[in-house]
């Protein structure tokens, strides 16, 4: 079975950012390349 492009879309992040869910209020923090994930069914938000 081959892997083709996935179902929901990936963002990832440009660079060191803290991530948000506005549901839920999540926080967390990511480095540069890594997945923005999900949570509470919706991509989290970057934080300014």
């Amino acid at each position: 079975m081959e892997l083709g492009k996935p179902l929901i879309p990936v963002v990832r992040a440009e660079k060191d950012v803290d991530v948000y869910c506005p549901i839920c209020h999540k926080l967390l923090h990511i480095k540069a390349g890594e997945v923005i994930p999900r949570c509470c069914g919706k991509p989290m938000e970057v934080m300014e």
